[in-house]
């Protein structure tokens, strides 16, 4: 039997009000919206271009076989405000939304802005939103590790979420920066406020 992540039950997910979860279309965000979708849950996704019916119709399939909704909205990580309309109800947000480029020409505004900005907009609309009591940053190995100096620095060499990634910046491991970067940003914004919790 396979494997599944959560049911509503695990985490206590309230299923009488929706859940949003940011960048729907992306790999992580599409296994989750499953398994939310498959416990009953309304999921409320976000995605640049609602228009794109080639990109979003796995998301429409899996929708259409479970007991779940799912709500598209357009969402922009640049453009303030532009998630006001989809957390809206939302007790508990799964901000996935980040950009993976392999190859970029500028760091900056390929990945970090959109990486930090984007979590700044998304968290300060949750923060807005008196419905969110939950925030879920999803983030990667990334923003701890760039390089095996990482680990060689890190105590007993292991990594943990007490490690910082020190040796990532704008012109090295780019993506890295923008992940740690963002997360500490994230981190900062939850100090400021007593709205919603962040795992």
């Amino acid at each position: 039997e396979k494997p599944t992540i959560m049911s509503s039950t695990d985490w206590k997910i309230d299923t009488s009000s929706p859940v949003l979860v940011t960048g729907a279309t992306g790999y992580i965000a599409g296994v989750l919206i499953k398994q939310l979708l498959d416990a009953g849950v309304t999921v409320h996704g976000t995605v640049r271009d609602p228009s794109n019916t080639e990109r979003l119709q796995y998301l429409v399939d899996v929708a259409d076989k479970s007991p779940g909704t799912l709500k598209l909205f357009r969402g922009d990580l640049l453009e303030d405000g532009s998630f006001e309309e989809s957390m809206k109800e939302c007790s508990i947000v799964f901000h996935t939304a980040s950009p993976f480029v392999l190859k970029v020409k500028n760091p900056q505004k390929e990945l970090v802005d959109p990486a930090v900005n984007g979590t700044k907009n998304v968290l300060n609309t949750a923060t807005k939103t008196p419905s969110v009591r939950r925030v879920v940053l999803t983030s990667s190995v990334a923003s701890i590790f760039a390089d095996a100096a990482d680990t060689y620095n890190a105590p007993n060499n292991t990594l943990t979420e007490d490690v910082d990634n020190i040796t990532a910046s704008l012109d090295y491991q780019s993506y890295h920066f923008s992940k740690a970067q963002a997360e500490m940003v994230a981190w900062r914004l939850l100090g400021c406020q007593n709205q919603w919790t962040m795992a």
